[in-house]
């Protein structure tokens, strides 16, 4: 076999396997995203502090299309992602995501 040829074809087979470990690895960067944009909605929800009541009617209007959420464009000079917070904030987090839970509900507020 031509020196050549046996030169590309091993090229195009180390090709085809770096190609299959950045799409592996581009799935996984996806998953790990998805996961990301699910606890930022489940934190932003439980910051509003419903009661199951008005939960249950914010959840079913956005579901429906009847409730809709305002999403405020990122700023020029602000970054896309977020840093990742040390050991210590993430606790800080996790104590004051522990309060909010603790606080009574109130029924005066009103959510679209």
């Amino acid at each position: 076999m031509n020196r050549k040829l046996k030169r590309l074809i091993e090229e195009e087979e180390r090709t085809v396997a770096k190609i299959e470990e950045l799409q592996g690895h581009l799935k996984d960067i996806r998953i790990a995203r998805k996961q990301e944009e699910d606890t930022e909605i489940v934190r932003s929800i439980r910051t509003m502090k419903l009661g199951a009541r008005e939960l249950f009617e914010l959840l079913s209007g956005i579901q429906d299309g009847s409730v809709s959420i305002e999403t405020l464009p990122l700023a020029e000079d602000e970054p896309e992602e977020p840093e990742l917070p040390d050991v210590q904030d993430t606790e800080l987090i996790n104590q004051n995501e522990k309060g909010a839970d603790d606080a009574p509900e109130s029924e005066d507020m009103i959510h679209e």
